[in-house]
């Protein structure tokens, strides 16, 4: 996968917002990883990461190895333990729910944000030009 392919889907699948911070489990993520190689814990939050990062993944499977980085020996890890974890969506990507939950979260939370500092913005630039204090301009 290039790399400019990967940072359009991220601005397409966020809206243009950028997430840098993802909330992490460790009891959830131990639950639902408990007997599985270390190789498979490492390939599934690899691609939890990339999933964050660039709000979906691809399909096909030689792509995702590609993304995540694993070698051949690796990869055989998928189909027995990960390849559940990311099931492929009406729009052909594959996505997480559980982590797509906390995406949509967090993009709701940026949004309140973003609103709350335009508006103080907006605020601080009124009493600045003397509007707020009824001064004339």
């Amino acid at each position: 996968m290039r790399r400019d392919s990967a940072s359009a889907a991220t601005t397409a699948a966020t809206d243009g917002a950028r997430l840098v911070y993802l909330p992490w489990y460790t009891r959830d993520f131990m639950s639902a990883t408990r007997g599985w190689s270390l190789t498979a814990k490492g390939l599934y939050r690899e691609l939890l990461d990339a999933q964050w990062d660039m709000g979906s993944l691809p399909s096909d499977p030689h792509d995702l190895q590609q993304l995540a980085g694993a070698t051949a020996a690796e990869w055989r890890t998928w189909d027995q333990f990960v390849a559940t974890k990311f099931p492929l969506c009406a729009d052909g990507r594959r996505r997480n729910s559980r982590l797509e939950q906390h995406r949509q979260k967090a993009l709701h939370v940026s949004a309140v944000r973003s609103e709350i500092g335009r508006r103080g913005g907006l605020a601080n630039g009124l009493r600045s030009n003397g509007a707020a204090s009824g001064k004339p301009q």
